[in-house]
């Protein structure tokens, strides 16, 4: 008999291009987001306009994508996994085509409204089909790590790509990097089993229900909350840390570069241990202690990281944790409502974004009051309990059909 790991192993095998093919939408997904980063100088001069004016167009990608998340999250399971693919990417691809050849800068919002909603839920569908393609509990938490993990990819070294291609060519041809990934991604969905949705009732009854039967679980609300939390917290610090580092320590361009790769390799660290961590523990086990070091790093801050060399062990702790707690969210997400893992899932990606939009704003708004880099850091370390909190209220209001399914898992 097979142990769990070697099955595990095997299923992961067995299903080898259809987890490079989600791989391939994460980063993507992770790419659309973050691209403009190293690009808005370039674009505010070619059409000229200012820096902050070329920041909307982020702004704008980011607001898109959060609230097409939660208006087409009771939808999500009404329409095949492979469906979603298919529109998202071919709106993604187009959207990245139009930004890239923008005659003026008003053909750039479009575009980047585009892309906004062609890449808001890439990333959920990923995730939703691990748990349509792994239904034992130990594959479906390893594949949703290195799906993840290529989330961090997207972000981390999909950057420098962009970078080194506008410098060396244009920032159109930057811009239109995702195009071609979408279009692969597209072309392999073909491999997705196309399983039907659910599909009684009249669209708009659906949409209405779907809701519905989230906001009953009360366990998936909590973690929805949590969910959003965590981004507040870590967006908070990660967004303005390139500002904090050049403020305080007037830290290089290159160090700061290799401070991000630091973290992004903590990240990709982080997704692959969940899964075997939550094999014998449940993900709240797992996700308390990661909020504790979340929130004593960023206590630290002026304190035991006070040094510019400081600044890697605080990362690497920052980026481990965070990515921990992500990944068993994502995990107890997915385990919260069985019936609808990608209207969870969906929300789960909108909760990020407007997590993540909340905590750049509130950091920025607590820095132009305090002046004070290691005390808005410090402040949020002081936020992050709430995290754990709102994930103890989850378990909490865990329905007891919920409890009699996993109780076994987790035994």
């Amino acid at each position: 008999m097979l142990s769990s790991t070697t099955e595990s192993r095997t299923g992961l095998r067995r299903h080898a291009s259809l987890l490079f093919l989600l791989a391939a939408g994460g980063f993507t997904s992770a790419l659309n987001v973050t691209l403009l980063s190293p690009l808005i100088v370039q674009i505010a001069d070619e059409f000229g306009v200012s820096e902050a004016t070329a920041g909307q167009l982020a702004t704008l990608t980011a607001a898109c994508a959060g609230l097409t998340g939660i208006v087409v999250a009771p939808w999500m399971d009404r329409y095949s996994r492979r469906f979603w693919f298919r529109l998202e990417c071919s709106m993604l691809a187009v959207g990245t085509i139009i930004s890239a050849i923008a005659p003026e800068f008003g053909w750039m919002f479009l575009g980047r409204i585009l892309c906004g909603l062609g890449g808001a839920v890439i990333g959920a569908n990923c995730l939703a089909t691990c748990g349509d393609l792994f239904p034992d509990t130990g594959e479906r938490n390893r594949a949703v790590g290195l799906v993840n993990s290529a989330f961090t990819l997207g972000a981390v070294f999909g950057l420098p790509i962009v970078a080194m291609t506008a410098d060396l060519t244009s920032w159109r041809i930057a811009i239109a990097l995702p195009a071609p990934l979408a279009i692969g991604v597209l072309i392999g969905t073909r491999r997705i089993p196309a399983t039907a949705g659910r599909t009684e009732g009249s669209i708009w009854t659906a949409w209405r229900a779907g809701y519905g039967r989230v906001v009953r679980s009360r366990e998936t609300v909590w973690l929805l909350a949590s969910e959003m939390l965590l981004q507040v917290v870590w967006f908070g610090w990660l967004i303005y840390f390139g500002a904090f580092t050049h403020n305080v320590y007037a830290t290089t361009a290159a160090l700061l570069s290799l401070l991000f790769f630091v973290g992004g390799g903590a990240e990709i660290l982080a997704n692959n241990l969940a899964p075997i961590l939550t094999r014998s523990r449940s993900t709240a086990a797992v996700a308390y202690p990661a909020v504790a070091i979340q929130a004593i790093n960023l206590l630290m801050i002026g304190i035991a990281h006070n040094r510019e060399w400081s600044m890697f062990p605080f990362i690497a702790i920052g980026s481990f944790s965070g990515a921990l707690i992500f990944i068993c969210l994502n995990i107890a997400l997915l385990d919260s409502l069985p019936s609808d893992p990608g209207a969870v899932m969906s929300l789960m990606s909108a909760s990020l974004e407007l997590g993540g939009s909340l905590g750049v704003a509130l950091t920025g708004l607590s820095l132009a009051l305090l002046d004070d880099f290691e005390a808005v850091y410090r402040l949020l370390g002081a936020i992050a309990p709430l995290i754990a909190i709102t994930f103890w209220l989850s378990t909490r209001n865990r329905s007891p059909t919920r409890e009699a399914i996993v109780a076994p898992v987790n035994a």
